[in-house]
């Protein structure tokens, strides 16, 4: 683990689950809620933050929001928001929102007959599966960015698959031709090119 720098104390962090509750299998002993907020004291600076945190089937954290609030006598500034690292902040609030596999199994429970077998599967899908269906959607969305690129007249659809969807060109490329194997967009060699 990197070291901290030293005007960077966590004291404290709560976690309360945001609705809809939610939680996703993290291991064969954990889950976490799908959304919550985590709320800290910090030592160094002296501050409290609030981030509103979504965790998607990926697994990966995505901050929705974040609030800092200082005190009269030590303000929120310029200086004070340098010293909060957001990434610190967001792997404690994971750590502290993780919970036994058996509060999922629990919050499963309280699910209609219909929703716990589609939960059910999902939670039964490997790493590998979560992967490839995550690779699937990714190729899905490029396949409609290139399309409406091409249907605008742009001679670059693949560069606009790469800036909308904020990655290189080589991952945008891959997406491209992964869109082509589901049938998606046209083979290469149509009138459009790549």
């Amino acid at each position: 683990m990197p070291r901290l720098p030293k005007n960077f104390r966590i004291a404290w962090v709560t976690i309360d689950e945001l609705a809809p509750i939610g939680y996703l299998e993290t291991g064969p002993d954990t889950a976490v809620p799908t959304r919550f907020q985590a709320n800290f004291a910090l030592e160094e600076p002296d501050v409290a933050a609030t981030m509103e945190v979504f965790v998607g089937t990926d697994l990966r954290p995505v901050v929705l929001s974040v609030a800092v609030k200082g005190k009269a006598a030590a303000p929120v500034t310029t200086s004070v928001m340098r010293q909060i690292l957001v990434d610190q902040l967001v792997r404690a609030a994971v750590e502290k929102a993780t919970v036994p596999a058996s509060v999922r199994d629990e919050w499963l429970a309280t699910l209609p007959l219909g929703a716990q077998a589609v939960d059910r599967r999902e939670a039964s899908s490997t790493a590998d599966e979560r992967v490839r269906n995550q690779a699937d959607d990714d190729a899905r969305r490029a396949a409609r960015i290139y399309s409406g690129a091409v249907a605008a007249g742009n001679r670059a659809p693949a560069v606009a698959v790469a800036n909308v969807m904020n990655r290189s060109r080589t991952q945008a490329a891959r997406y491209i031709r992964r869109a082509r194997e589901l049938g998606l967009l046209p083979p290469l060699g149509s009138s459009e090119g790549a």
